[in-house]
């Protein structure tokens, strides 16, 4: 994949899912990844490490 930088909503755009259905797939909390993708609060680099792992997008493409 190109350099190309996904928020929290494009992924789960992309996945055809919600931001709930990616936190609950991924391991995350919900709560706490949808105040990610509100921009409220930073995300976790095991929470990127987990995206990255159930989408195969690479971590350095994942962005809050």
């Amino acid at each position: 994949m190109e350099n190309i930088k996904l928020s929290i909503r494009a992924i789960a755009a992309y996945e055809k899912i919600s931001i709930e259905e990616l936190a609950r797939r991924c391991d995350i909390n919900v709560g706490h990844l949808k105040q990610v993708s509100a921009g409220n609060v930073k995300m976790l680099a095991e929470d990127v490490q987990k995206i990255a792992a159930y989408t195969g997008i690479p971590a350095d493409n994942i962005i809050a």
